[in-house]
């Protein structure tokens, strides 16, 4: 029996941590001011991870599209306008203490990988107001979220694991073949070789229809007329 080695990845430890990012964010001159916001669209990216010691340093941003309504025109104090946008990114680090999985330590051989990363919550605040015909605008916005980040360390191992050459198989092979042949001589040796002697080839003793015999003078006849081939 030959052996072969495995190079498999194995999760050596695991790790959550929450950040608090804050950004202020103010209009463009050219860009008009927000009136209300619409919607919030987000994302966490990691760009880079390393293992040191009990931890996992790390790079990443939050990228924030924000759209937002304008004001243009108030006419009976119904408001008009359109929808711009504003896109930015919140950049950001730290690290995240790691607990071991069947290991004493990490080392920088380790490989960091991503789970997840993600908004948990946010709060913003329009500030810096304004006036535009009649209407409070605002021209800067503070942006508040909560980040989780998880990651896992895997580090690579080589496993032995035996496995059959072709002599190995065929050997296995025939084996497997002879116990099949003795174990069909048996089964027909214990069921069937007692009846062989009385064998002819006219009767079927396998066949359900012989579990029950019964003739026109009826059952009284049926039982005693003999024990010829009473199997059942």
């Amino acid at each position: 029996m030959k052996e072969k080695i495995l190079q498999v990845p194995v999760i050596v430890g695991k790790g959550s941590e929450q950040f608090f990012v804050e950004k202020d964010i103010t209009l463009a001159p050219s860009s008009p001011p927000i009136y209300k916001i619409e919607k919030i669209d987000k994302k966490v990216v990691v760009t880079d991870a390393h293992v040191i010691p009990g931890k996992v340093i790390f790079n990443a941003y939050i990228w924030k599209n924000i759209a937002y309504k304008t004001v243009e025109d108030v006419c009976d104090g119904v408001v008009y306008g359109k929808i711009h946008h504003v896109t930015f990114k919140i950049p950001f680090g730290g690290f995240v203490e790691m607990k071991p999985i069947g290991c004493d330590k990490f080392d920088e051989c380790d490989k960091a990988e991503l789970l997840e990363a993600f908004v948990e919550g946010e709060k913003d605040f329009l500030h810096n107001e304004t006036m535009c015909k009649g209407q409070k605008v605002f021209c800067s916005l503070l942006e508040k979220d909560v980040v989780k980040i998880t990651f896992k360390v895997v580090r690579t191992e080589h496993v032995p694991v035996p496995c059959l050459d072709e002599e190995d198989k065929k050997d296995k092979d025939e084996k497997c073949k002879c116990g099949k042949d003795y174990e069909k001589k048996d089964e027909k040796c214990d069921k069937y070789d007692k009846y062989d002697k009385y064998d002819d080839g006219k009767y079927d003793y396998k066949d359900d229809k012989w579990d029950k015999r019964y003739d026109c003078r009826g059952d009284y006849y049926a039982n005693y007329r003999g024990t010829y081939y009473k199997k059942w």
